[in-house]
């Protein structure tokens, strides 16, 4: 789903080494296949809410608990569903010639989009794996290999549906969009390589956890962190922990970070509560970091998160912090262009733009995203260009151009090196 008021304001901010263009909020959004919801994704404000639609045995549920258990925690958090069902005895409905096959579904848990896969039937066309493309009160329907040939059709047979999680990310964004970062019930390898693909696409953050041991050795090039770092994704990060079964780390970790002020806070050196720590040999860690994955570990008698990079080495909080950054922008433009009766296409409206640029940019100085000389003075500058060297094709499209900034991040110390000499 793409950002609307990118047709109305187009904010595109450049790191240092990478270009990406979206907007970000502070929600966690918990992914799980409980089939519990009536819906594709539902909002809780704390675990009492959370323990209506789940049990305590609930994945979903142990990852809103630890979410919701941190030193700091989110207003709010939502659980989605992804669509998955055990094999069922169906028996063929009455169709007429096609390519549409109905099944009769007997009050089976589907949805649209699903991905269903079904043998048993004589008839060859009702065979093989299909996405549901429609539900009524009595089939569910999906495009067959070929015509069916018979009308009815006769037979009965067994379907197992499901859908990837890159399919059911993509329908809990498009049912509600309110969230900002992802983390999935599931630690297998290829569930979290077809998340993360997922969430590039839709510019969310993806936190996976993992406990597999080959990514324990750098240079294993099957282990998931060694993928997702040759992948260069910006918008999936990982952390290691031994008991993935039992601790939900990477809820932990997003219901910690999410309620501070996005680029305000490193996500290194922070306790988890609830979450046993991982006892660590140096190499171990090293193998973690150099494939850009993080861990929790116990380090000099102290539980705490190590580093916090995203899969392509790129900083977590900087990612986070430039989402903000082109989400404030465009909310502060936009808020300008619909609360006075007009921008003038003249000096003194390049001049309104500007000002209302510096006021987002002071605030994220304010928040420690960008850096400040000795003064205090924020390190960033706004250019914004003369109405007489504007071309005219713009200008008769009422389109402003040539609007840049630039900015230094203040970043954050992660290690300290310090040298020293004494003597008598």
């Amino acid at each position: 789903m793409s950002n609307k008021l990118d047709q109305i304001i187009d904010v595109s901010i450049s790191l240092s080494t990478k270009t990406i263009t979206q907007k970000g909020f502070g929600i966690p959004m918990f992914l799980g296949e409980s089939m519990k919801l009536d819906r594709r994704a539902k909002s809780y404000a704390n675990i009492t809410e959370v323990a209506i639609d789940f049990s305590s045995s609930d994945p979903e549920y142990k990852m809103a608990s630890a979410a919701f258990s941190q030193e700091k925690t989110p207003p709010s958090i939502m659980i989605g569903k992804k669509v998955v069902a055990i094999s069922t005895a169906i028996t063929a409905a009455t169709n007429t010639p096609g390519d549409i096959v109905n099944i009769e579904k007997e009050n089976h848990n589907l949805e649209t989009g699903a991905s269903v896969t079904i043998s048993g039937f004589n008839e060859s066309e009702y065979n093989g794996t299909f996405e549901i493309t429609k539900i009524d009160d009595n089939n569910f329907e999906y495009t067959a290999s070929s015509t069916p040939s018979s009308t009815p059709a006769t037979g009965s047979g067994a379907y197992t549906a499901s859908e990837t999680w890159a399919n059911a990310i993509q329908k809990c964004f498009d049912y509600n969009s309110s969230w900002y970062a992802l983390a999935i019930t599931s630690s297998v390898e290829a569930d979290i390589l077809s998340a993360a693909s997922k969430i590039e696409v839709i510019k969310r953050i993806f936190l996976a956890r993992t406990s597999d041991t080959d990514n324990l050795d750098s240079s294993d090039t099957a282990s998931v962190l060694y993928k997702l770092k040759q992948l260069g994704y910006d918008r999936t990060f990982t952390i290691y922990n031994s008991d993935t079964a039992n601790y939900f780390a990477d809820a932990a970790w997003l219901g910690r970070q999410l309620p501070t002020v996005p680029g305000s806070s490193n996500w290194a050196f922070k306790s988890l509560t609830g979450i046993i720590a991982d006892d660590l040999l140096s190499s171990q860690s090293s193998s973690i970091f150099t494939n850009n994955g993080n861990t929790y570990e116990t380090f000099a008698g102290q539980s705490i998160t190590r580093y916090g990079k995203v899969a392509s080495g790129e900083w977590i909080d900087v990612i986070r912090g430039e989402d903000w950054l082109q989400a404030k922008l465009q909310e502060n433009l936009y808020s300008t262009l619909i609360n006075v009766e007009k921008i003038p296409y003249t000096d003194a409206g390049g001049d309104i733009i500007e000002n209302k640029i510096r006021e987002i940019l002071e605030e994220a100085v304010e928040n420690d995203f960008i850096a400040t000389n000795a003064d205090g003075i924020g390190q960033y500058t706004i250019t914004v260009p003369d109405v007489s060297d504007i071309a005219s094709a713009d200008k008769l499209a009422r389109l402003f151009s040539g609007v840049s900034f630039t900015a230094t991040l203040a970043g954050a110390i992660n290690k300290i090196a310090i040298s020293g000499n004494l003597s008598v």
